[in-house]
């Protein structure tokens, strides 16, 4: 069975129900909103600290992380798992998760995992207010010493009003890309991204489709921040 991942960010929030007049939602620190290993290392820890002033109980998940036909797809797996997987916070508590890679088979190239924390409601609350439920995307990375690093090359096509832009990752390992924009020929900037735009995990394609009336012809310039620092590619439309 597969889940497809609607959230790339480290937190989204998703509204669950209600009319209600009152909006409450626990703040959640999370800390750090990553996780890289190198193998041999296996194991390592998150803290989170309940930043609101009620009780917030919360499922601990993790999947595999994967990307196919541009998309990112989370899987169930059983090589990483998250202890504990349900967690009680109080207001002001700390709270720590430790994620080990439990898999014996050696790490080749990079793994890519996603621990998933997800608020459960209170119940109880209904009808006092807009219940939200937080959820937490927190990426988990392990590597092995001679992956290689991220080679994104980059292509550009126009399909009516639609900019399609794809990343191919030809290394090993992730590219975090930030502040990703398109720049025209004539100058004109199409900003896809003001914060992270997304990942491009090792060996995978990304792909971003973005609505303009902006002009898209000839040669534009992919623009953005990767982990090594700002980047800038020429890119015939085609």
């Amino acid at each position: 069975m597969r889940h497809s991942s609607f959230a790339i960010p480290s937190a989204a929030v998703m509204m669950l129900a209600g009319t209600f007049t009152m909006a409450e939602a626990a703040s959640i620190h999370v800390r750090p909103i990553g996780i890289e290993l190198q193998a041999p290392a296996a194991a390592s820890v998150l803290t989170l600290t309940n930043k609101g002033r009620d009780l917030v109980t919360a499922q601990v998940r993790v999947f595999r992380w994967k990307q196919s036909g541009g998309k990112d797809i989370l899987e169930p797996t059983r090589d990483v798992v998250a202890s504990p997987p349900i967690l009680r916070m109080r207001p002001g508590r700390e709270n720590v998760i430790r994620v080990v890679r439990v898999s014996k088979r050696p790490v080749k190239g990079e793994e890519s995992y996603r621990l998933i924390i997800d608020q459960i409601p209170d119940r109880r609350r209904k009808g006092v207010g807009v219940v939200f439920a937080m959820r937490y995307s927190i990426p988990v990375f392990f590597h092995d010493r001679a992956a290689t690093p991220p080679r994104v090359s980059w292509r550009a096509t126009r399909k009516g009003r639609t900019l399609v832009l794809t990343a191919r990752n030809t290394g090993a390992r992730h590219e975090r890309i930030t502040k990703l924009k398109v720049v025209t020929g004539k100058g004109k900037s199409l900003v896809i991204s003001k914060g992270l735009a997304g990942y491009v995990l090792g060996n995978s394609t990304r792909v971003w489709r973005v609505k303009t009336r902006v002009p898209m012809t000839g040669v534009i310039t992919v623009k953005g921040l990767g982990i090594n620092g700002p980047f800038s590619r020429k890119v015939r439309i085609r």
